[in-house]
């Protein structure tokens, strides 16, 4: 059976996430900030699906915090790591409408330096596979028409976070290549579940597709790039968007 690590597991796409690794019978590590989210989302799951499910609660805010997950974890020798850590607080304007320089590196350290950390000091011999999630944000920019308020709620440093993200995933793909590892990424598209009605409206028309993702479409893609049904894809960026980046 094998073991996944996911980082970040109680948010929108983290439950999605634990929820398709346990449907595939794998055993699910993974992390969160909040206890009552991991309480929750333990509460609806099969009888079955809890046995295999063992939360972590753990908070990643600096290295100390990477070099005691490593310490205390690294034994259980996981086989897949999903980096999906975020933390939506740290993409808040000041009143001025100039990035804060501390969520600035908050969403840096947590979509680049937790990724990089974690994947090479976890033990070689065991991971298959890594998989970041990732954006649409970090391959384009934002269409300045689907934001109405001054892009105030798309945040700058989300998209170069992502976009590290993406070359991170290039370069730990070359690096990894002799230790038979690969690595992959998805850009997801916007996902149902945190927008207003008329984001999604707007967001919807300016699409191909003519609508945003489901939570339910977001696992098997992630799936497809950590199993052996990817097993010549590496240094790959995965984008499902409903075809948004292509126009």
């Amino acid at each position: 059976m094998k073991k996944v690590l996911i980082t970040g597991g109680t948010g929108l796409l983290g439950k999605t996430l634990v929820k398709g690794f346990l449907n595939k019978k794998c055993k699910v590590y993974f992390t969160s900030t909040s206890k009552k989210k991991i309480n929750k989302l333990i509460q609806g799951l099969k009888a079955e699906d809890k046995k295999n499910c063992f939360p972590i609660l753990q908070k990643f805010e600096n290295i100390d915090d990477i070099k005691y997950f490593i310490n205390k974890y690294n034994d259980l020798n996981f086989n897949i790591l999903i980096n999906n850590a975020r933390d939506i607080s740290n993409l808040q304007y000041d009143k001025n409408g100039y990035s804060q320089i501390k969520n600035f590196n908050k969403e840096m350290f947590l979509a680049v330096t937790l990724p990089y950390f974690l994947s090479i000091k976890l033990k070689k011999q065991f991971i298959k596979s890594i998989v970041n999630i990732s954006s649409i944000y970090g391959v384009v920019a934002p269409n300045r028409n689907l934001y109405k308020d001054k892009y105030k709620s798309s945040s700058i440093f989300y998209g170069i976070s992502k976009a590290a993200q993406i070359h991170l995933t290039k370069e730990l793909a070359v690096r990894f290549s002799q230790n038979y590892i690969r690595v992959n990424s998805v850009s997801y598209g916007g996902i149902e579940g945190r927008v207003s009605l008329s984001f999604k409206n707007r967001y919807s028309y300016m699409c191909p597709s003519g609508k945003m993702l489901k939570a339910n479409q977001t696992f098997e893609p992630v799936w497809f790039l950590a199993s052996d049904q990817s097993s010549g894809s590496t240094g790959h960026n995965l984008v499902i968007d409903g075809g948004w980046t292509i126009w």
